[in-house]
């Protein structure tokens, strides 16, 4: 028999065009769909929602996998502890940024006190659900906007941990999307530095997506971003899959094997 399943999906802040092939989808694929409000700077949804039964599956910002988080919502795909980079770093050797430098905000804007003004480097925070996007500037930039954290310009403070790492050439950038530990779908998001999104059509490369995705997961259905290194490739890190948005995707595919896979469980 299976599971009931309801899509929790946020509709306000996000892009219309995603949401309505999401909410589309997953009608199609035979699920519920619960319309959901997020209220910034709130703990509480922006409308009532009525007591789900069965499984449920949020989609939208982060901040709602952080709501789904105390509602206990079973299609969540999130664990607080397995999606950080120090904690894929410790179960892979295959990662993008396998030697970093951890540190707080505090730390990391006393060391780049030392480098050249116009090094370059990518920083990041250690979580996922992420209080700044992953980016590359340079020294003199970094030292600028973490120092503005003490007149409370940003969304984290002093203590926040971040990873630190030397820019690498990246001929091309994929998002794949793996549920149960299969990679359903993918598409290119970055070549040759060029933004440029297509759908994966090469059998070869989700062959190689799925042996990077036959390794240690933060979680058995999550986002895996890659990159095609000099040293081939390369795992840049994981999404939670409740709150990552698509590129060149197909929606109906990712949505249906996800409401397949939570529909058959106990």
């Amino acid at each position: 028999m299976s599971t009931p399943v309801t899509w929790a999906i946020q509709t306000n802040f996000i892009a219309d065009e995603q949401i309505r092939r999401v909410w589309s989808a997953a009608e199609d694929a035979g699920a519920r769909v619960q319309d959901v409000l997020v209220v910034p700077f709130s703990d509480e949804l922006g409308n009532e929602v009525p007591p789900l039964d069965g499984v449920v599956i949020p989609y939208g910002a982060t901040k709602l996998t952080r709501l789904a988080q105390k509602r206990g919502w079973r299609g969540l795909c999130f664990d607080e502890a397995a999606f950080r980079v120090d904690a894929w770093n410790r179960h892979r050797d295959d990662m993008l940024n396998q030697h970093v430098r951890q540190m707080s905000v505090r730390e990391c804007m006393a060391a780049m006190q030392d480098e050249d003004e116009e090094s370059r480097w990518f920083v990041r925070p250690v979580q996922d659900l992420k209080h700044f996007d992953g980016t590359v500037t340079v020294a003199r930039e970094i030292r600028r906007w973490m120092s503005s954290v003490d007149s409370g310009n940003y969304s984290f403070d002093g203590d926040t941990e971040v990873i630190v790492a030397p820019v690498q050439k990246l001929h091309g950038e994929w998002r794949f999307f793996v549920v149960d530990g299969q990679v359903v779908d993918g598409s290119s998001y970055r070549i040759a530095g060029q933004r440029l999104a297509n759908a994966v059509a090469r059998p070869e490369l989700y062959e190689t997506a799925q042996s990077l995705a036959d390794g240690w997961l933060p979680h058995r259905t999550c986002v895996m971003d890659v990159a095609l290194t000099d040293e081939g490739y390369k795992v840049i890190e994981f999404n939670t899959f409740n709150s990552s948005g698509f590129y060149a995707h197909d929606i109906e595919k990712i949505v249906a094997a996800v409401t397949r896979h939570f529909a058959t469980q106990a």
